[in-house]
């Protein structure tokens, strides 16, 4: 199933080897090894010019074409990418690059570039390679068995405010006849650096043609140079079903989390979420999603801060025909009622979030993401007489860096304003870091 498709691509080579005419002998060379069976010579031949010749289609096509037919996936998509960076309509570098993912297991990834180059209206010998591996994917989503990923990272940054506190170290607090407040340290902006760690993974298990159960966790610890009592750790877990048939696409199950702060058991939380999706085309999918999740606090000196959260929501995901680029807009409102009478009462709340990622070539990506959230709350707070108001802002930016289809760089920068008419709950926020990612397929 992985063997080249020679009709097209020797067609491809003609086409590339028309405006790169110098390179004609080498590569001819290269693609007679390579429709002879012999590919592992064919990489041999070419691997020593890549430093000269990278950019050059033909030559790069060829290149990654070796690697793929000599039992190198991982390699040949980083090669495929720079192709399909100077000429996203290169077909053949689109199908064979559908086939690198197909060899390594990403059959969604491998769906997704065989769909695009089908779009194309490639020749007839490609469309048959196109269908056999898609109906191949087919197949293996629907044969039982169980599917797992995961991931670990570890990297470091520098927070500038920690505990999400506000700068001012004494505040005006009216129910104490509006005299001035010295707040714990604790409670005042603080600066660290830190150690991030994480890991996570999922389990997928079909159970027929179109359903599968599934089965996740996500652990997060920080821990932070000098500030101890700051230090936190989040699991996360989720188990459910999902449905994908046609343009349809339906996830719903049970979520699970704990907090600990300080290696303290902060907060836990339960509930149920469910998302649907649809595909208009290749390009865009329309998203509805919701959850309900109930949040406490073991502690009884916290427990007045117990509520029940329901959210939802619609989004709209668009990619670029040639999947260089990808962007989500979501809108959602909500509620939290306090069950244990919150200081601040429930509240409702509503948000807009948008995010966007584009490859800048092979191996860099940028991404970056924006929100903004509206809090109303329903009880005036005793101590600062007003119904709390809170508007939230939060931006990121960062680019990842793909050493290979397993190893990833992302350096990001995260920044939150949070305005309030109540001071203590007022904050501004800086974050940078630096995170090393290792992925499991």
């Amino acid at each position: 199933m992985n063997k080249p498709n020679k009709p097209l691509s020797a067609l491809a080579l003609c086409v590339a080897l028309a405006c790169h005419p110098a390179a004609a002998i080498d590569l001819g060379e290269a693609q007679q090894l390579i429709g002879a069976e012999r590919a592992a010579q064919a990489y041999t031949l070419l691997e020593p010019h890549e430093f000269a010749e990278a950019g050059n289609p033909a030559f790069d096509y060829l290149l990654g074409l070796a690697a793929l037919n000599s039992g190198h996936p991982e390699q040949a998509t980083l090669i495929f990418e720079r192709v399909l960076a100077v000429d996203p309509r290169f077909a053949a570098a689109r199908v064979d690059m559908g086939r690198a993912y197909f060899a390594l297991g990403d059959l969604e990834r491998a769906r997704a570039e065989f769909v695009r180059a089908a779009q194309q209206h490639p020749p007839a010998a490609a469309l048959d390679t196109i269908r056999r591996h898609l109906a191949a994917i087919g197949l293996a989503e629907s044969a039982p068995g169980i599917r797992a990923s995961g991931y670990v990272e570890i990297g470091g940054g520098r927070d500038n405010n920690v505990n999400n506190a506000t700068d001012q170290s004494q505040i005006l607090v009216p129910a104490l006849v509006s005299s001035l407040f010295t707040l714990n340290p604790a409670n005042v902006k603080t600066a660290d650096s830190y150690l991030g760690v994480a890991a996570g993974g999922e389990v997928q298990y079909p159970i027929g043609a179109a359903w599968s159960l599934y089965g996740g966790a996500d652990l997060h610890n920080r821990y932070d140079r000098n500030y101890g009592a700051f230090n936190y750790a989040a699991l996360d877990g989720r188990a459910g079903a999902s449905y994908s048939g046609g343009a349809e696409q339906i996830r719903g199950g049970v979520v699970l989390g704990r907090f600990y702060l300080a290696d303290k058991n902060n907060r836990e939380s339960a509930g149920l979420n469910g998302e649907w999706r649809h595909a208009f085309d290749a390009a865009n999918q329309a998203v509805l999603f919701s959850q309900y999740v109930r949040y406490r606090y073991p502690d009884p000196l916290l427990r007045t801060s117990n509520f029940n959260q329901t959210i939802g929501g619609a989004g709209w995901a668009h990619a670029t025909t040639d999947g260089s680029a990808a962007l989500f807009a979501s809108v959602y409102a909500g509620i939290e009622r306090d069950t244990d009478l919150r200081a601040d009462g429930g509240k409702r709340l509503r948000g807009l979030r948008i995010s966007g990622q584009i490859a800048i070539n092979e191996r860099i990506d940028l991404f970056a993401a924006a929100g903004t959230q509206r809090g109303e709350y329903d009880r005036i707070n005793s101590a600062f007489q007003v119904y709390r108001e809170d508007r939230q802002s939060d931006l990121t930016l960062g680019l990842v860096y793909r050493h290979d289809a397993d190893w990833t760089l992302r350096p990001q920068i995260g920044m939150i304003a949070n305005r309030s008419n109540i001071t203590v709950n007022q904050y501004d926020r800086v974050d940078v870091s630096l995170m090393l990612r290792r992925e499991f397929k």
